[in-house]
């Protein structure tokens, strides 16, 4: 079991920059294997850009960022974690539900996305992406195919369709939903990866839910008790000490050992494990310097710059899912994961980068209003990842050109590794325990051990 220090003083084999999902998991394997290991984490808590907060508000559970566990095939390890530690799984409001579609400056609803008259542009929408996507070979990594032609913005491969408007602004708001930034800033290449993987458009987009709603079968479930509680099971397995509250500012690699120097003082080790966020690793200055692929990945950072919003409401008579792109800003999404009677917990994720004032809860309320009439908002919960000094971004997602360099700008250099969520495809959690995984075995390699 993890015990938390006040000092840097000790005699470690590996230090753990950074105490998230992948930090958790590569001390994990390497204390497994006898070493001795401290995780140093620059805030005053654990966990990384998927942090719950239990009790929040009237007994619910929070969720400040990451929250939705993905399908089993594309997400085996997560599940794997999920099914070793007996984790229970909440769907989200179960109850009949009401979709809501927001384009063209009107409101609608029903199972249709689009006015009936623009079916045939969804259609065309549907059968070029399908087609785009079959040029990927799922069984080969895709940073080993030539699909730079497919690694650009969504409105450059689409520029020579003629979708319809409704088409184009619902689809638009799909892509913010899913990478977190508007969709002209990521890459078109990993939702075509995931729908070559999947075998169609909508496998990609649609879960094997056990509930046949629309929250359900979109996002996916959450876990019952947090996702504390997932990041408490992987780190439960960890016998490492951890320092919280210090930054790390120098990582020099001496050939014969690792001096990382920190707000704290300076310790020096046999090896590092880097677990920071991609955006974050810019500040630390590495000796000898990073790879130029990991000096541009630092550069750009993640594409997932928007907000995500938890409310909790009142005067909301059904569960709902809305989708659409406010004229004047607001929800790209909105969906009920929670519903009693005429209150709800309302998770949005914003149109824009500052397309909304997610600090005013009248602002919240207004923009949610275009969606459900009448809804009020009573409390709220929301994170700057994007303005976090230690995050940089709201979760991993990729742009232009950086899948084809981000192996290479994961490689281990001399005694670094390095891990996280934002070097690998599989994104989210899964990509911090694959990366935190692989970190750990060149740490052994390193160490001959």
């Amino acid at each position: 079991m993890h015990r938390v220090v006040d000092h840097l003083e000790g005699d470690y084999d590996v230090a753990v920059l950074g105490g998230g999902f992948a930090g958790a998991t590569a001390s994990r394997r390497l204390t497994r294997a006898g070493l001795r290991v401290l995780i140093i984490e620059a805030r005053d808590r654990l966990s990384g850009r998927m942090w719950s907060q239990q009790q929040y508000f009237e007994g619910h559970t929070v969720e400040w960022g990451g929250a939705f566990m993905l399908d089993r095939a594309t997400y085996p390890l997560t599940w794997q974690e999920i099914d070793d530690h007996g984790l229970a799984l909440e769907w989200g409001s179960l109850e009949k539900t009401t979709l809501i579609w927001l384009s063209g400056g009107s409101r609608r609803t029903g199972p249709l996305p689009v006015p009936i008259d623009e079916l045939a542009s969804l259609e065309t929408l549907i059968v070029a992406i399908s087609g785009l996507a079959a040029r990927i070979d799922p069984n080969r990594p895709i940073e080993e195919q030539d699909v730079s032609e497919l690694d650009v913005p969504w409105p450059q491969l689409l520029a020579d369709l003629q979708l319809g408007p409704h088409t184009r602004e619902l689809f638009e708001a799909h892509i913010v939903t899913l990478a977190g930034d508007s969709w002209d800033v990521p890459s078109a290449l990993p939702l075509l990866h995931s729908i070559a993987k999947s075998g169609s458009v909508s496998g990609a987009t649609f879960f094997a839910a056990p509930y046949d709603t629309p929250m359900a079968r979109t996002l996916g479930p959450q876990l019952a008790e947090g996702t504390g509680a997932l990041f408490n099971a992987v780190l439960a397995g960890s016998d490492a000490d951890v320092v919280l509250g210090v930054r790390v500012t120098d990582v020099e690699d001496t050939g014969t050992g690792v001096r990382v120097r920190t707000t704290a003082g300076d310790i020096t080790v046999p090896a590092v494990v880097s677990a920071l966020p991609i955006g974050v690793l810019a500040e630390v200055r590495f000796t000898p310097e990073l790879s130029e692929e990991l000096k541009t990945l630092a550069a750009q950072g993640v594409a997932a710059q928007a907000e995500k919003v938890t409310a909790f409401v009142s005067n909301c008579p059904d569960p709902f899912y809305a989708h659409g792109i406010p004229q004047e800003g607001g929800f790209a999404t909105a969906s009920t994961t929670f519903h009693h009677g005429d209150q709800a917990i309302v998770v949005g994720f914003t149109s824009a980068v500052g397309a909304l004032d997610v600090t005013d809860p009248a602002a919240v309320e207004k923009a949610l209003q275009h969606y459900v009439p009448g809804i009020t908002v009573d409390a709220l919960a929301w994170h700057d990842w994007a303005g976090d000094p230690f995050a940089r971004g709201t979760w991993s997602y990729l742009r232009p050109g950086q899948t084809a360099i981000r192996p290479k700008a994961r490689q281990a250099r001399g005694r670094v590794t390095f891990a996280g969520s934002d070097f690998d495809s599989r994104l989210g959690v899964e990509g911090a325990l694959h990366t935190g995984g692989l970190a750990a075995e060149e740490v052994l390699g390193i160490l001959n051990r």
